[in-house]
């Protein structure tokens, strides 16, 4: 297995300005980090990294382009950026060396994160604004005459009941 290093690994500049620490360059610790991380587990195809606008996601890897993308908003500090990254690496080693059959936060996965130095942690606890679920949709129980807004219609041919008395749920028109 070969890496090509930094000079291999490139980095896409953020395309809009995002809120980082005064003086920390957060480029350069996304190359040191993606070289210490190629040290350890050498892969076979350069490892693209991209910084995108998400809002809530901290990281992606995109398995067979052996890319990760980095939240531009939610990756402010070197230690943010860091443990994402090493994250989303730890992806991409286990499907070289698994495949698809590994689980994406099973055993393997784990394992690599361990081998890395971080806590194999699924989520990030990061400072975001969650978008509200829409609930275009709303149920009304025929007995209390409670109403509930809901995400999705009901599946048509079943009988609900409503949790808090007893009373049949119906699908209610909005406009």
């Amino acid at each position: 297995m070969f890496f090509k290093g930094l000079v291999g690994a490139k980095v896409h500049q953020p395309a809009l300005p995002f809120d980082k620490e005064p003086g920390v360059d957060i480029d350069a610790c996304v190359h040191s980090t993606l070289a210490e991380a190629a040290a350890i587990f050498p892969l076979k195809r350069e490892v693209v990294v991209r910084w995108r606008n998400y809002p809530v996601t901290a990281g992606r890897a995109y398995l067979r382009e052996s890319a990760i993308c980095l939240s531009a908003n939610l990756l402010t500090t070197p230690e943010r950026a860091r443990e994402t990254l090493l994250h989303e690496y730890a992806h991409l080693v286990v499907f070289e060396r698994f495949g698809r059959k590994a689980r994406p936060h099973g055993p393997e996965w784990r394992a690599a994160m361990q081998a890395l130095g971080l806590a194999a942690s699924v989520t990030h606890s990061y400072n975001c604004v969650r978008r509200p679920m829409p609930k275009p949709y709303a149920v009304r129980c025929e007995a209390c005459g409670v109403r509930l807004p809901r995400s999705r219609p009901l599946k048509g041919g079943r009988l609900y009941k409503h949790i808090g008395c007893g009373g049949r749920i119906r699908m209610e028109r909005t406009p």
